[in-house]
């Protein structure tokens, strides 16, 4: 067999004319790309922004930047918006819980979306009418005026589905997790950066009573709306769906079978192919406790700083700061340090991923996967047990080192589950993430205390690092598997998810038989994960005497020198 790196360079033999009608295909590109695999790039250039590879991957994580810089523009004003609109902590919590509630559908839609129309056509929808949402937040003067603003606001988050499918579009097999990761990770920096600008933002029109506390905060959230907007029309106008250009001129030119392209799906068809696989729901159940996790953080870290690290040895009544340790401006500027970790956090997982792939192959991706959630798991819990300020900053920034290393090294095995519906495991995956952020939310509100619901939190990410055992991708062995699969040690290639076991029919139909049983009983498992998340936010209220009995966590029961109790 050929080496792969002879075609590993900038031309490309040209497209086949048959009667219907001849399409000039693209033969040069400024970037080195393998042909074998539809023309995707095999290396990325960072300081390049050329077409159609590079400039579709800024633009990709740009866009996803924006979005994400919109969809949590809200929860760092929220001290202010809470005084403000006069919001109970209830309220503020079911706030949270339906900016992340609206996204699960949109994600599963994104996917097929994605695969019908292409990413550039999805990703520029989204921002544009994401926008109006957004700036209409401005205008909300009361509490059920902000649940309509958040749910509504909620629908950008789909934009990381369409930022996946185009960088899984663009690049090889062989980079295709780090370019996912870094396009990804850049994205979610949007969260970070809204956590450490908006507020600066409010602190610069309210300078001098220029405007009131309440006109500031909806001056500072029309910000991310107007780049939303403006990004949007720039990457619709101004890149490519695919590395031979976009999906209506290859199908006007009868081109859009070739390999750098993917036909028209049924959405339908695609979420059936998706949801038939019980490694789309562990991956599912781990983005969840990555992703789902990570949002769920954004949404509570400001508050949690401002409100529960406070002087144990003061009056809130006659204290002017009600006796809190830092002010809305600190409070979050520490918190964006959780999300800046996305500037290179989510790209080291997906690097580590392809270095697991060069090595080991599948087995490899898998392995980082486990290595990845266990160390958030640890440093979860050692976080949600701190209660000196000093020490929880670097556990926080660890912390948010292996999350985003998480949902890298998740991406990283997502697009060799199902090539042909890439958009629909993509969608079906990252729907996972917002089912989990909604899972979390409300086990959060059901037992009230911050710290103590970070430490159920590390319980989950804790089964998710062992549900790793059970991921066993089509073609390929399972961790603790002998590698005896079709496809070897190899990462698939993009190849029918059915085709890899045609041939030798017996042999591999009892590989097939044992892959289904054996994730059988593992996909009914994970499936029942996020009602029992959904319950224990339920009971674990009304057992809270008995858990916190001064038995199981004793440093519970008196308030904490440094961390106030909200109980």
């Amino acid at each position: 067999m050929q080496s792969q790196d002879q075609y590993a360079g900038l031309a490309s033999p040209p497209l086949h004319a048959d009667d219907a009608g001849v399409h000039q295909r693209r033969t040069t590109f400024p970037i080195r790309t393998d042909p074998l695999q539809g023309d995707k790039a095999t290396e990325i250039k960072l300081l390049s922004v050329a077409r159609p590879h590079m400039r579709a991957f800024h633009y990709a994580w740009l866009s996803f930047f924006f979005a994400f810089f919109g969809w949590f523009s809200i929860p760092p004003l929220m001290p202010t918006i809470k005084k403000q609109l006069g919001l109970t902590a209830d309220q503020v919590s079911n706030s949270n819980i339906v900016s992340v509630a609206s996204t699960i559908l949109g994600r599963a839609v994104g996917g097929p979306m994605c695969d019908r129309y292409g990413s550039r056509t999805v990703q520029a929808v989204l921002l544009v009418v994401g926008a109006i949402p957004v700036a209409s937040a401005a205008l909300v003067t009361s509490y059920t005026g902000l649940m309509f603003a958040r749910f509504f606001i909620g629908l950008v988050g789909c934009s990381f589905i369409a930022t996946t499918y185009w960088t899984s579009t663009m690049f090889s097999r062989e980079v295709v997790g780090s370019a996912n990761a870094l396009a990804a990770g850049w994205g979610n920096l949007g969260a970070g950066a809204t956590t450490l600008i908006t507020p600066q933002l409010f602190n610069l029109v309210t300078t001098g009573g220029a405007l009131s506390d309440d006109m500031g905060w909806r001056v500072a959230i029309l910000f991310p709306a107007f780049f939303m907007v403006v990004t949007g029309v720039a990457l619709y106008f101004n890149s490519d769906d695919c590395p031979q250009g976009q999906y209506n001129d290859l199908r006007k030119n009868n081109a859009i079978d070739t390999a750098a392209t993917k036909p028209a799906v049924d959405m339908k068809q695609g979420l059936l192919h998706v949801a038939k696989l019980p490694v789309t729901w562990i991956l599912a159940f781990q983005y969840a406790c990555s992703f789902g996790v990570e949002l769920q953080v954004h949404n509570v870290l400001t508050e949690h700083y401002y409100e529960d690290f406070t002087y144990s040895d003061c009056d809130p009544q006659t204290d002017p700061n009600e006796c809190r340790r830092l002010t809305q401006s600190h409070a979050t500027l520490i918190s964006s340090l959780f999300g800046l970790m996305c500037l290179f956090a989510r790209a080291l997982g997906g690097y580590f991923s392809d270095v697991g792939n060069r090595r080991c192959g599948m087995k490899g991706r898998i392995g980082v996967q486990f290595l990845a959630f266990a160390g958030q798991a640890v440093f979860l819990y050692v976080y949600s047990t701190t209660t000196n300020l000093s020490t929880s900053v670097p556990l926080l920034v660890f912390f948010g080192i292996f999350v985003q290393a998480c949902t890298g090294s998740t991406y990283g095995i997502v697009p060799y589950v199902l090539p042909s519906f890439t958009g629909a495991t993509s969608g079906f995956v990252g729907a996972g993430g917002n089912v989990g952020a909604l899972c979390w939310s409300l086990m959060f509100k059901g037992i009230g205390n911050r710290t103590t619901s970070f430490k159920y939190l590390s319980i989950f990410v804790a089964a998710a690092a062992l549900a790793t055992f059970g991921i066993k991708v089509p073609g390929n062995a399972a961790l603790w598997e002998k590698d005896d699969s079709v496809h070897g040690g190899l990462a698939p290639t993009e190849v029918d998810d059915e085709s890899v076991h045609n041939g030798k029919e017996a042999a591999q139909a009892a590989h097939l038989l044992k892959y289904r049983i054996h994730n059988f009983f593992l996909s009914i498992l994970i499936s029942i994960s996020f009602p029992v998340s959904i319950l224990i936010s339920n009971v674990i209220p009304i057992r809270r005497q008995l858990l916190f009995s001064g038995y199981l966590y004793p440093e519970f029961l008196p308030a904490s020198p440094t961390l106030a109790n909200p109980v």
